[in-house]
């Protein structure tokens, strides 16, 4: 059913370097960057949403923009060096000049003591505050005395950004493909998402029909896909078949995960569940406490029918948020890996998405004048034939015939093909 494919035309590890070390937040020079980095690839169309503009209820925040932090330790060493590892200093951290004796120090320092090698990554985007991360290691090392802690940043207007590429399919129905881009010195939970999400740009811009228009989108998490909903506020619910927001892709776990969208009777999750029962893909249930821009698609006024796929999941591995979660963790191989495997499945979605329609919805179809009768008891493609049209009237997605008869994927995705070529039924959405 699935064959490995090889991505020889992008240098992932070289892209990956790139991007890695780039200061990212949900806005400003990092991002901007970084998104000009994906969009030599993609080519994308940008939407602009100005600081201070009312998103539902959030509201989009300043940019941030950092000169310098790090702490003076009582014997002046340097610790905690922003321009050494970003991570070090807590992302969208406030401006602070002063010193401070150890106790009220630790009360700014953040550390794990789970991984005392680790460098956490902490964020206070919406509340006005400051703080450094530190391993736990060299926080056990600090000694009685005053520190001078420096953290230079300011804040201005600026704008979130958001990157969107369509390939155009065959009808007006749209198929959303999305990551986010918003984590600086992070790789499976950050780099992981844009590079299977520009691997399978590369994938579907070759396919030789697209039924579907599909749109790629780079986003600041949570923030972004709200801006997004907000501008597409319209369409996107007419238009909408699926969607899936890529994330976590490139850790050691061999099996993808598809977490489902909230509406449990979506033809996504039908298709998921299907792979799930052959043993391709294992599932998760939909929750809003966890997760990515699922949530935000899934919300109440929305409910769109988008999942989300992992393969070493967040919160489920211990060097998630920290400088652990690095290019050893992540294997690059993963990436092309995930990139194969989500092809095949939207490829699969793409061609078998819909219901049947006979030509002629009246009794059984004389399949011998098309040379399509064979042994019904042993050939697998006509057994396939006959029950899709035999259930051309029972108002069931092609996925349901599929689940309910336990019909081979290829079996009928050849059928739909030859039904339509012979004018006998086709696939309607």
């Amino acid at each position: 059913m699935y064959q490995k494919k090889n991505n020889k035309k992008i240098n992932y590890s070289k892209i990956f370097d790139d991007l890695l070390y780039l200061n990212r937040s949900i806005m400003g020079e990092g991002y901007n960057k970084s998104l000009n980095i994906l969009d030599k690839f993609f080519k994308f169309k940008f939407y602009k949403f100005i600081s201070g503009k009312k998103i539902f209820s959030w509201k989009v925040p300043k940019e941030w923009f950092v000169k310098e932090g790090y702490i003076l330790t009582p014997d002046k060493k340097k610790i905690c060096d922003y321009k050494k590892n970003n991570l070090h200093l807590m992302n969208y951290s406030s401006c602070f000049n002063g010193t401070l004796n150890l106790s009220s120090l630790k009360k700014i320092l953040n550390s794990n003591k789970k991984l005392p090698t680790a460098i956490p990554y902490t964020t206070t985007y919406y509340n006005k505050r400051y703080g450094f991360n530190i391993s736990h290691n060299e926080k056990k090392k600090l000694k009685e005395g005053l520190y001078k802690v420096k953290i230079n940043t300011r804040f201005k207007k600026g704008n979130i950004i958001l990157g969107e590429r369509i390939l155009k399919g065959c009808n007006k129905k749209e198929f959303l493909i999305s990551s986010y881009l918003c984590h600086p010195s992070m790789a499976n939970n950050e780099l992981s998402g844009p590079l299977v999400l520009l691997g399978l740009f590369e994938k579907i811009k070759n396919w030789k029909f697209r039924n579907y228009n599909f749109k790629f989108l780079v986003n600041p998490e949570t923030i972004g896909s709200l801006c997004y909903l907000q501008k597409k506020k319209k369409s996107i619910k007419k238009n909408l078949v699926g969607g899936i927001v890529l994330t976590c892709l490139g850790g050691p776990k061999k099996k993808l995960s598809f977490k489902n969208s909230k509406n449990n009777d979506s033809s996504l999750n039908k298709f998921f569940k299907y792979f799930n029962k052959i043993g391709m893909i294992n599932l998760r249930e939909f929750t809003p406490l966890t997760g990515s821009d699922e949530r935000q698609y899934c919300s109440p006024g929305f409910d769109l029918p988008v999942g989300q796929i992992s393969r070493t999941i967040y919160k489920q591995y211990k060097e998630y948020h920290t400088s652990l979660d690095n290019k050893k963790f992540m294997n690059l191989k993963k990436i092309e890996e995930s990139v194969d495997l989500i092809e095949y499945y939207l490829n699969v979605f793409d061609k078998l998405n819909g219901k049947i329609k006979r030509s002629n919805p009246y009794g059984e179809v004389y399949l011998n004048k098309f040379d399509l009768y064979k042994n019904k008891n042993s050939n697998n493609l006509t057994k396939t034939i006959i029950y899709f049209l035999s259930e051309s009237d029972s108002n069931l997605d092609v996925i349901d015939i599929i689940i309910k008869y336990s019909l081979n994927i290829e079996d009928s995705i050849n059928a739909i093909k030859i039904l339509e070529k012979n004018n006998i039924a086709k696939l309607i959405q």
